[in-house]
């Protein structure tokens, strides 16, 4: 994940001093955070994705915009997210609100990435049912070829781009002696971060 021009504010900085200190413990795919949404009938559903970017006050990935959580992203803007970050026993809850990045930020993620991602970009109709994994395999190799081959363009699907969230509540988690485990919390509240602490 990179870092750029985040708040100097003591949230974004934990979290960030936090995040190296995985990396530095050879944490595997410290990126990975688990984004739940909520569908139009109330139901909860949770994946993990892999968040490229904290800038300022938004947590970033990159998806598809016709996908199942998408679709709930337009229903309630709501989401949270958790870190778990097991070699160095420490939990990080986010919460916040939602929203697509503009098209210039996606096209220039989308253009600094390896080939075989973006053609997986491509191919994909994410969520969607399909007869096989075969036949998904078979649709990626034929517009890989097509793609090297000077067929079609390497260009950036319009329904796929970035979802930036703007984080107003922060938990982070230390596993501890005896289950009493530390909880340290900020609420964004009135412009303004309170911060408190919680029971194990």
């Amino acid at each position: 994940m990179l870092f750029k021009n985040l708040p100097d504010q003591a949230p974004f900085q934990l979290f960030e001093q936090y995040y190296q200190d995985a990396e530095n413990n050879n944490q595997p795919i410290a990126e990975a955070g688990c984004i739940s949404s909520v569908d139009k009938d109330g139901k909860p559903h949770s994946r993990f994705v892999n968040f490229k970017y904290f800038f300022e006050d938004n947590l970033i990935f990159f998806s598809s915009y016709s996908s199942n959580k998408a679709e709930d992203f337009k229903l309630n803007q709501n989401v949270a997210i958790n870190f778990w970050w097991s070699n160095t026993n420490v939990q990080i809850r986010l919460e916040g609100q939602i929203s697509k990045c503009s098209v210039k930020f996606s096209d220039e993620h989308f253009y600094g990435r390896e080939i075989g991602k973006n053609i997986a970009a491509i191919v994909s109709n994410q969520s969607r049912e399909i007869e096989s994994y075969e036949v998904l395999e078979a649709k990626y190799e034929k517009i890989k070829s097509d793609i090297e081959e000077g067929r079609i363009d390497e260009i950036r699907p319009e329904d796929w781009g970035g979802f930036q969230i703007s984080v107003s509540y922060f938990e982070f988690w230390e596993a501890n002696n005896d289950r009493l485990n530390y909880r340290e919390c900020y609420s964004l509240e009135q412009g303004e971060w309170r911060k408190f602490f919680l029971q194990s």
